[in-house]
C-alpha cells in the first residue's frame, strides 16, 4: 500500500474483504505468503472494521473507508457522540485543532460551510483526506502539523474543536487538565482570540469537573454525553468572557433516543430537596450522566422526589415518572443492614444485582456478605437513610 497516494492493490483489497470477519490475532499468527499483499496494512483495516461495526456504523457500511492504527481507532469519538456535538455548536467555520481519525471533523463539516482539520500524523492527514472523498466531503481543509504550529496561521472561526489527548509521551492515560496534550490552560486565551463564537472542548469523563471549572472560569455550558447509560465523554463550551451562570446538560444516547437533563449551576445551589422520612412505593436512581454532571438536588425538586438522603443520590416518591432520566424501581422489600435481618429478608433469594450509594461497603463487599451470586430480577441497594442508618433496599426495575 503506497500511503503517500493512498494507492492499494487488488490482492490487498481482495485479502481484506475475504478474512475481514476473522480473529485479527489468529490472522496475524497465521501470517500470508502472498507477496503481493501488505499484510500489516490489511491486517490494520480489518481490525479497524471490526471495531468501526458498533462504534462507528456509518463508518462500517461503506466498504471503501480506511481504517487507522488501533490507538486511533480507540481514542476517536463514535459516530453518535460525533453527531451529537455537530447538533450543539452552528455558524459558517470550524476548525479541529486535534485530528486524529476525523471522526469528529467530518461531522462538523456536515453541519458548517468550511471546516479546517488539523494533524500532526502525515499518514492520519491522508486516510482522513481519502475518507472524505468517500464521503463527498469537500469543505474540509486538511492541515499537516501540530495544534501550537498552525493556529497563529489561521484566520478567525466561529468554532473551534479540541479534543486534547489523554496520554502522556510513554502512552500511559493522564487525568489531569494541565497533563494533557495540548494543555489548555496554556493556549485558552489564544484559541479564545482565533474563535468568533466558542471553543468546544472533549474531555474525559474521569476528569474532576469541580477542579476543571476552577482552571476554565470561561466555561458556559458543560454537556456530559453517556451512550447506554455509561458515561463517554465531557464538552465544555468556553465563551469570551467569565459567566456567572452555567449551563448543563445530561445526555444520555440510548437506542436513537437522546434524553437531556438541562440545569444550571445556580438552580443546582438554590434547591432544597426534600429528605424522606421513609421509602415510598418507588426508588429511583439517576442516570450516570446526571450523576457526573452533579444535579443531585435539582432533580428531585424537578420532579416532586424526596431523597433519601443529602449524600445518598438515590430519591423516592409514590408514583413513578414516565420521563425520569434514570431507572426506577418498584420497592419490593427494605429493611436495616445487619446479619439478623439479611438473613430474614433474604431468605430464599440466591442472586441479584447489587450497588451502593453512600454506603460503608463496596458492591462487592456486599455481595460476599450477603452471599449473593450476580444477577436475576432483583435489585439490591446498599444505601444511607436520612438519619444515618445502613439500609438495604430491594426493588424489580421497572
Amino acid at each position: 500500500m503506497n500511503i503517500s497516494n493512498m494507492t492499494i492493490n487488488r490482492k490487498t483489497w481482495d485479502f481484506i474483504q475475504r478474512h475481514r470477519d476473522e480473529d485479527v490475532r489468529k490472522l496475524a499468527l497465521r501470517g500470508c505468503k502472498d507477496p503481493d499483499v501488505d499484510f500489516p496494512f490489511a491486517l490494520q483495516q480489518i481490525q479497524g472494521r471490526q471495531k468501526a461495526k458498533d462504534k462507528l456504523p456509518d463508518y462500517y457500511a461503506n466498504e471503501n473507508i480506511l481504517y487507522p492504527p488501533t490507538i486511533s481507532m480507540e481514542q476517536c469519538s463514535s459516530s453518535q457522540t460525533a453527531q451529537y456535538k455537530a447538533s450543539i455548536v452552528s455558524g459558517e467555520s470550524f476548525a479541529d485543532l486535534s485530528g486524529g481519525f476525523g471522526v469528529d471533523a467530518l461531522a462538523l463539516a456536515k453541519v458548517f460551510e468550511q471546516g479546517y482539520y488539523v494533524e500532526p500524523m502525515d499518514e492520519l492527514c491522508k486516510l482522513v483526506l481519502y475518507n472524505t472523498n468517500i464521503f463527498n466531503i469537500n469543505n474540509l481543509q486538511i492541515l499537516n502539523g501540530t495544534m501550537e504550529e498552525m493556529l497563529p496561521t489561521l484566520s478567525e472561526v466561529d468554532v473551534i474543536y479540541l479534543d486534547p489527548s489523554r496520554r502522556n509521551a510513554h502512552g500511559q492515560r493522564v487525568v489531569t487538565l494541565q497533563e494533557c496534550t495540548p494543555d489548555l490552560t496554556q493556549h485558552k486565551e489564544q484559541l479564545l482570540e482565533k474563535a468568533r463564537k466558542l471553543v468546544l472542548v472533549k474531555l474525559s469523563p474521569m476528569l474532576d469537573l469541580k477542579a476543571t471549572l476552577a482552571l476554565l472560569p470561561e466555561t458556559t455550558a458543560i454537556h456530559v454525553v453517556a451512550v447506554n447509560g455509561e458515561c463517554r465523554e465531557i464538552l465544555l463550551l468556553l465563551s469570551h468572557s467569565i459567566p456567572g451562570k452555567i449551563d448543563y446538560h445530561a445526555v444520555n444516547i440510548q437506542n436513537g433516543h437522546i434524553s437531556d437533563f438541562q440545569f444550571s449551576n445556580i438552580e443546582e445551589m438554590e434547591a432544597v430537596p426534600a429528605l424522606a422520612d421513609s421509602l415510598g412505593a418507588y426508588l429511583l436512581e439517576p442516570n450516570a450522566a446526571v450523576m457526573k454532571a452533579g444535579g443531585f438536588k435539582c432533580i428531585a425538586t424537578r420532579y416532586g422526589l424526596q431523597k433519601l438522603h443529602p449524600h445518598t443520590h438515590l430519591y423516592t416518591c409514590d408514583t413513578p415518572s414516565e420521563d425520569f432520566p434514570g431507572r426506577q424501581f418498584r420497592i419490593v422489600n427494605h429493611f436495616h443492614f445487619n446479619k439478623k435481618e439479611a438473613a430474614k429478608h433474604l431468605s430464599g433469594i440466591k442472586k441479584a444485582n447489587i450497588a451502593v450509594r453512600n454506603f460503608p461497603w463496596s458492591a462487592e463487599e456486599l455481595r460476599k456478605q450477603l452471599k449473593l451470586a450476580d444477577g436475576g430480577g432483583l435489585y439490591l441497594f446498599g444505601a444511607t437513610m436520612r438519619e444515618g442508618e445502613h439500609t438495604i433496599i430491594v426493588g424489580e426495575k421497572l
